[in-house]
């Protein structure tokens, strides 16, 4: 309980920069947390003996208990890989329009 007061007491921490985060995606939804929150989801998971549970906070600062068996996915998501995934949509999306179908314009 002390630890819970001391913790609403002490400094708001700093804001976090949303340009760089991680998704660990789990049973049911998918939490968006900082780099070193991915890294020791990830280390835990590696063990052979993972814990049952695991507790960790996202970039809201809201806390998350849930089974490590339910966790599937862990990715990085960057700037630079989003706007690369956007530009190759993009291209993807102008190269169907090209081979598109012939008779289109006609109905």
């Amino acid at each position: 309980m002390v630890n819970r007061v001391q913790h609403l007491l002490a400094e708001a921490p700093e804001a976090t920069q949303f340009t760089d985060y991680c998704e660990i995606e789990a049973l049911g939804d998918t939490y968006i947390v900082a780099l070193s929150t991915a890294l020791f989801i990830e280390r835990h998971l590696e063990h052979v003996n993972a814990p049952g549970w695991l507790e960790f906070h996202d970039v809201f600062g809201a806390r998350h208990r849930l089974p490590a068996r339910c966790i599937y996915r862990i990715t990085e998501s960057t700037r630079e890989a989003r706007a690369a995934l956007r530009a190759f949509v993009r291209a993807r999306d102008d190269e169907e329009k090209e081979d598109g179908d012939p008779l289109a314009d006609l109905k």
